[in-house]
């Protein structure tokens, strides 16, 4: 799943039909672009840790550790503040705008009585488009630390 084509597809739900879009299609637009940013994380790790080109990977190996980003392992990860302050800004950022996002994503999929506004899930598809190009700039080490600090669980010794 391609995070660009996830974010495309919220925009495009919020600008089809005339008016304002209904709040089932606000809030399927939040929880869309959670999971923009959720697989740009899931691809990043798979691709760093096991080869970015299919010449270059283990198929298996590849589908395994993108399947293995776990949703709350992550936001328990992003939410760390001690470990985060080891990461860039853009690293800080991403994480807290998952965090962010994905108690969004809660919202809009289980509480009955949200409510969203065009302009707010416009603001969300911005800053999480941001927080992906920003992240996907970065040097491959720091992003390579990043996704062994959301996929990996640490143990006491």
């Amino acid at each position: 799943m391609r995070s660009e084509h996830l974010l495309a597809l919220a925009r495009a739900s919020l600008e089809s039909g005339s008016g304002r879009p209904s709040q089932a299609v606000l809030c399927r637009a939040v929880s869309t672009v959670y999971y923009a940013m959720f697989h740009a994380l899931a691809r990043s790790g798979a691709d760093l840790l096991i080869g970015k080109t299919p010449a270059a990977r283990n198929k298996q190996a590849w589908r395994k550790t993108y399947r293995s980003l776990e949703h709350g392992r992550a936001n328990a990860a992003c939410e760390n503040k001690k470990a985060m302050r080891q990461f860039p800004r853009a690293i800080r950022n991403f994480g807290g705008i998952f965090s962010d996002m994905q108690s969004r994503r809660h919202q809009a999929d289980y509480d009955p009585l949200i409510r969203f506004t065009k302009i707010e899930v416009m603001a969300d598809i911005g800053r999480v488009a941001k927080a992906i190009a920003d992240f996907d700039r970065l040097d491959n080490r720091d992003k390579r630390a990043f996704c062994a600090h959301v996929l990996f669980r640490v143990r006491e010794p």
